[in-house]
């Protein structure tokens, strides 16, 4: 791909998008919206009043108005409940020391990865989104799991192991 001055995260959407500017664009709301939730409910970041008006302009203004959305919203309406659900769960599961539930939480928090795989299939077919769709997993899930869990841990350093054969419920 040529060099421009386009994000890096801008130019993975390009390519695997399909230089489709309107899927491009819904993408991007959707990372922006779902990043300034995130920051709010982890409270690892501030977020000022102007992010949180721009985050509601986005998901109430732009979002349904983008053309890529508009075409394709009975499809992807219920996409992004999932991973909002998925989203929602992760919170809660990170807020456990079983590490199993901290597995899932990791499996579960970002899963506007498969959003965006659906999105190259609606843009370039189902061949392409078989092609490209680990492709986009492994750009949008970059941590390790490792790196993760140890991101949580508490001050002491303890995670709870789940005895094998037991669930964390």
């Amino acid at each position: 791909m040529q060099a421009t001055s386009r994000s890096p995260e801008r130019q993975f959407l390009h390519q695997v998008l399909a230089g489709n500017e309107p899927a491009m664009r819904c993408c991007e709301i959707l990372f922006s919206v779902s990043q300034t939730l995130d920051d709010i409910v982890d409270g690892d970041r501030e977020v000022t009043a102007a992010a949180v008006i721009k985050s509601y302009w986005e998901a109430m203004i732009e979002l349904p108005g983008n053309p890529f959305y508009r075409q394709h919203e009975p499809y992807l309406r219920p996409l992004l409940a999932q991973a909002l659900q998925d989203w929602t769960d992760s919170v809660a599961l990170e807020r456990s020391q079983d590490r199993h539930a901290l597995t899932l939480a990791f499996v579960l928090r970002d899963q506007l990865s498969g959003f965006v795989v659906q999105c190259a299939g609606l843009v370039a077919g189902y061949d392409w989104m078989r092609q490209i769709g680990p492709t986009i997993r492994q750009y949008f899930h970059d941590e390790r799991l490792d790196d993760y869990l140890a991101s949580l841990q508490p001050e002491d350093g303890e995670v709870e192991p789940v005895p094998e054969g037991e669930s964390a419920s």
